[in-house]
């Protein structure tokens, strides 16, 4: 159980309401709804990199599946394994985003983009050696990006396992990613 209740959405402020409506059934929407002010420029954030990003998913996908394994996070890992598996991403890459790096499965770009996730959760500053080597291949956008995501999971991480939000009694039908972008396209 949630440390704190689920706000009644009749509460919501209109804006937050209307996004929350639009949304995936998931706990972690429920829950961040109440936030306040930041529900709906966060979920406009979520949506750039998610529907808008220039990663490719399945490395964003690692990245987010890297922090959630390095944060301890099992709601993060439970929709992002998810996620993962609507896009596409095999069971071996999927299940290997906990392991050891570098992995043979993944790509010198991902590696390195795994890597750098590692050091960032790790460290408040990345080391030079590993942010050249993410930035090599991912050039600057690429790199400001993987950042952005990391520090945005490692915050996600932290909410959902400060609160307790609990993992749905039935997941949602497909990633949730369109619902989202209509959502923040409509309402953010």
């Amino acid at each position: 159980m949630a440390r704190i209740p689920y706000p009644d959405p009749v509460s919501l402020p209109e804006a937050s309401r209307k996004l929350l409506e639009t949304l995936p059934a998931l706990n972690i929407f429920r829950m961040i709804a109440g936030s306040g002010a930041s529900f709906v420029p966060f979920m406009s954030l979520i949506n750039a990199y998610l529907n808008e990003g220039v990663l490719d998913a399945e490395l964003r996908e690692l990245v987010i599946l890297r922090v959630g394994h390095l944060c301890g996070s099992a709601y993060e890992l439970h929709q992002h394994i998810r996620v993962s598996r609507t896009i596409g991403m095999s069971e071996a890459r999927i299940g290997a985003a906990g392991g050891k790096l570098p992995c043979a499965l993944f790509s010198d770009a991902e590696n390195a983009a795994l890597a750098l996730a590692d050091d960032l959760v790790a460290h408040v500053k990345a080391d030079k050696a590993l942010f050249d080597a993410a930035r090599a291949h991912l050039g600057d956008t690429g790199i400001q990006e993987l950042v952005i995501i990391v520090g945005v999971y490692i915050l996600v991480c932290r909410y959902l396992e400060t609160f307790e939000i609990e993992i749905e009694a039935q997941d949602i039908e497909g990633s949730g990613l369109e619902e989202i972008k209509r959502g923040v396209s409509a309402n953010g």
